[in-house]
């Protein structure tokens, strides 16, 4: 008995036709469809750290572009006041030592116009995350708290960016060419 193979080939490719159309389109994993009206963005404060770096990628993945000076951007975002805390969760009742941690992120946005106007006031926003101390791997722990800061901070850049799409940006002003 033959296989149907040319039927076969077609039906794959109308499966995979149809589920991706039906779906606005797809995109490669860390990237999106943006829904921010700017194109150009100045980035104020932390100008160092894994949270700048993972905002400007983040922003880069929804196609904006980080420019080097407030003059040649549609808005400037101010980040301030970057702060990693970490907390005790919980204690070992019989032995009184640590078993969980949690740790945050807190930073500060604001979003401004070119000429400085304010477009949307300082907002703090938080993130935690918990894990378990062990105290028999203290190197292991140490790695991952350190792992654990950069996801936090690799989250956070995701969720300032969505924070970003909420906001009502001016429109861009024409290029003069």
């Amino acid at each position: 008995m033959r296989k149907p193979t040319s039927l076969w080939s077609a039906l794959v490719v109308l499966s995979l036709t149809l589920g991706t159309s039906g779906c606005g389109g797809w995109y490669l994993r860390g990237t999106h469809e943006s829904k921010l009206s700017v194109k150009r963005l100045f980035v104020r404060g932390l100008s160092a750290g894994p949270l700048y770096q993972w905002f400007v990628t983040e922003l880069s993945y929804s196609g904006v572009q980080v420019v080097g000076s407030a003059a040649q951007a549609d808005a400037i975002i101010e980040l301030q006041g970057e702060q990693y805390d970490r907390r005790v969760l919980s204690v070992d009742a019989q032995t009184g030592k640590v078993r969980e941690i949690e740790l945050g992120l807190e930073v500060e946005i604001t979003v401004r116009a070119p000429d400085g106007r304010l477009i949307s006031a300082p907002d703090k926003v938080n993130w935690t995350q918990d894990f378990v101390f062990d105290e028999a791997s203290p190197l292991g722990t140490e790695e991952a708290e350190a792992t654990i800061r950069y996801e936090i901070a690799k989250d956070a850049a995701r969720g300032l960016v969505i924070r970003l799409e909420a906001v009502e940006f001016e429109p861009p002003k024409p290029n003069a060419s």
